[in-house]
Order: C-alpha cells, then sequence, then structure tokens
C-alpha cells in the first residue's frame, strides 16, 4: 500500500518537525517525495483536515482531525487516566515542568504534561512527542527493565543522533546505564537533548520488574542539581505510589473482576 506508507511517512515528518511547521522543501528533504507528489497528498489532507497549513509561511503542521484521533486514542488507554493525577502530583510537590511516557510498538512518547503555575520555564516536551530511546530519562528509565536482546534490536532501528556533546551514541554505554537504572529506578538526561537542561524519570510498574510508563520531570540543570537528592526522593516516592495503582488496575483487569478506571 505504497500511497499509505507516503501519508505516514508525511505525518510522521510533520510531527517530528518544529511547532511552526514544515515547508514544501523541508518535506522534500525529509520524506525524498517529489515537490508534485508532495503538492497532490498535501492538498488532499489539508481538504481532510489532516493537517493544515499557515496563509502566512506557508507551512504544514498537523491538523484538527489527527488532534481528534490522539485525543480518542490516549482516553482509550485506561491507565493513562490512572496516571496523570501522579504527573500532577509530582508537578505539585516539586514545582518543576512534570510529564508522563509510555512504551509502546518499540517507542516512546509523551502522553500528558504539567506546568505549575508558578514555572519558569515552557520546556519543549510535549504531548504526542517522540522520546529518542538512546538519550531521553523518560526512555532509559524505561528500557532499563526490558529484555536486553530487546533493546538491541530497538537500538539498531534507533536513528541515532547527536544533540548535545553529552548526546551517547554507543549501545555498550547505554547497557551500563540501563543496569544501573535498574538497580536504582533512576534515569538520568544530563544535557543530552538540550545544553543546559536536564531531566529525571523513574519507571511505573504494573507487574514486578515490567513498566511500560515513566514519570519524570525536568529543570535547568544548575537548578536541578542543587536539589537533586531531594527531587529524587520525591519522584520516587511517586513512583511507588503509581506503580501500586497500576499494580492493583493490572490485576483487576487481568482476571476481569473490574474496570481500573473505577479505582
Amino acid at each position: 500500500m505504497e500511497w499509505l506508507d507516503r501519508m505516514t511517512m508525511v505525518m510522521d515528518s510533520i510531527c517530528e518537525g518544529s511547532m511552526e511547521g514544515l515547508g514544501v522543501t523541508e518535506l522534500v528533504n525529509r520524506t525524498q517525495l517529489s515537490k508534485g507528489t508532495l503538492h497532490r497528498m498535501l492538498t488532499g489532507m489539508v481538504t481532510h483536515n489532516l493537517v493544515s497549513q499557515n496563509p502566512e509561511t506557508k507551512k504544514y503542521r498537523l491538523g484538527p482531525k489527527s488532534m481528534v484521533w490522539g485525543s480518542k486514542f490516549l482516553a482509550g488507554q485506561d491507565t493513562f487516566a490512572l496516571l496523570t493525577e501522579y504527573c500532577d502530583l509530582l508537578a505539585e510537590r516539586t514545582g518543576l515542568y512534570t510529564h508522563l511516557c509510555r512504551f509502546d510498538a518499540g517507542e516512546v512518547y509523551c502522553v500528558y504534561t504539567r506546568q505549575p503555575s508558578e514555572g519558569r520555564t515552557a520546556y519543549f516536551v510535549h504531548v504526542g512527542q517522540r522520546m529518542p530511546l538512546h538519550c531521553t530519562a523518560a526512555a532509559k528509565a524505561i528500557l532499563a527493565y526490558q529484555p536486553s536482546s530487546a533493546v538491541a534490536s530497538l537500538f539498531a532501528k534507533e536513528q541515532v543522533q547527536r544533540y548535545t556533546d553529552f548526546t551517547k551514541l554507543d549501545l555498550q554505554d547505554l547497557r551500563a546505564e540501563l543496569d544501573e537504572v535498574a538497580q536504582t529506578r533512576v534515569a538520568y538526561c544530563v544535557e543530552e537533548i538540550e545544553t543546559g537542561v536536564s531531566a529525571i524519570s523513574t519507571p511505573v510498574f504494573h507487574k514486578k520488574g515490567e513498566a511500560h510508563f515513566s514519570i519524570g520531570l525536568l529543570e535547568a540543570t544548575q537548578h536541578l542539581n542543587s536539589r537533586r537528592d531531594s527531587l529524587v526522593k520525591e519522584l520516587l516516592e511517586i513512583g511507588e505510589k503509581a506503580s501500586e495503582r497500576m499494580a492493583a488496575a493490572y490485576l483487576l483487569t487481568s482476571t476481569g473482576v473490574g474496570d481500573p478506571g473505577r479505582l
């Protein structure tokens, strides 16, 4: 189904682009499709509200229908509703920007964020954003509890990109870091995505040793370092509570006893 492959490639490119959108030339470079093909596709996609075009910049962004589909998907995730309150709690207790991420189909993506009202900075992580597997705390917190063979397979498919001088690109370095995360339940991203910004995440378990979600926070590196011990303690406590809730929900749904959304 070549048309579907092309449409998916265009949607992925727009999704991974900047918040301002992507122009036709940028899309040609990313997809390697001809301008004529792209123009025809984009015209139809705009008609169906899959993408929208800024009349001034002529750049394309995701359209309202993609938002509707995405919100329907998130609403259908029972565990999502359970965990947002813990993300909110972490934000309230730390006063920092927090985010909830999910592992699905070999990728980690952000499903929820919370910006405290008194927050100083709005960070770049947003709902729907894919989290690079090799250099984000959110992904490391989850990958640490996946089989080593699965991690190797995922890493082989990953478009490993250097974002800063601190980005780790070697699988052996990643394995060593994941082994430490598996022991401590704390994953770090120290300026690996953006200079001056660091993150800490912890896994959320639904069964012993199995995690498909992570909760984390972002902060300017100097501020995070000055509070690291207290932040890690708070993160671990909230992560443990979230895991207990998830485990109870998983037990109920796996035995057919009840609906986790009502816990």
